[in-house]
């Protein structure tokens, strides 16, 4: 089952997601979709995918190694959202006229040995099949 609450941690539940690698494999931006394709150690076909759905905002490179999704609390989802200018402001005075926004975006993090991985997105699906048309 996959955890959808803010501040969740290993969000997919995948059994030792040190041991994974994620790749980009498509963004649809018309439909403002991200599928990765996550390998297992070094194994050359995907074990499994995650598609990102209404993706709003993404900080990572093509490929790193950890597939522990973590959702961020809403504040730190906020501070990141008025700082890729995707909110203004005022939502800090008005925050209920922002809330169909703020309740619906969620800011996926990945930790990594530089950094972090950060994407915000309404949904995070794990998928054994990717849509023929991406392949």
């Amino acid at each position: 089952m996959v955890k959808t609450e803010h501040g969740s941690e290993n969000v997919f539940n995948i059994s030792r997601p040190e041991r994974y690698r994620c790749q980009i494999l498509h963004y649809h931006r018309k439909l403002s979709r991200l599928y990765l394709s996550v390998y297992q150690e070094q194994q050359r076909r995907p074990a499994f995918y995650i598609l990102f759905s209404d993706v709003a905002y993404i900080d990572a490179p093509m490929t790193w190694t950890s597939a522990d999704f973590s959702i961020a609390d809403k504040q730190a989802s906020l501070k990141l959202m008025i700082q890729a200018g995707l909110v203004g402001e005022a939502i800090r005075q008005f925050p209920a006229a922002y809330a169909p926004i703020t309740d619906y975006a969620k800011l996926y993090r990945v930790r990594i040995a530089h950094g972090q991985i950060r994407i915000i997105a309404s949904s995070g699906t794990m998928m054994r099949r990717i849509p023929a048309e991406i392949q």
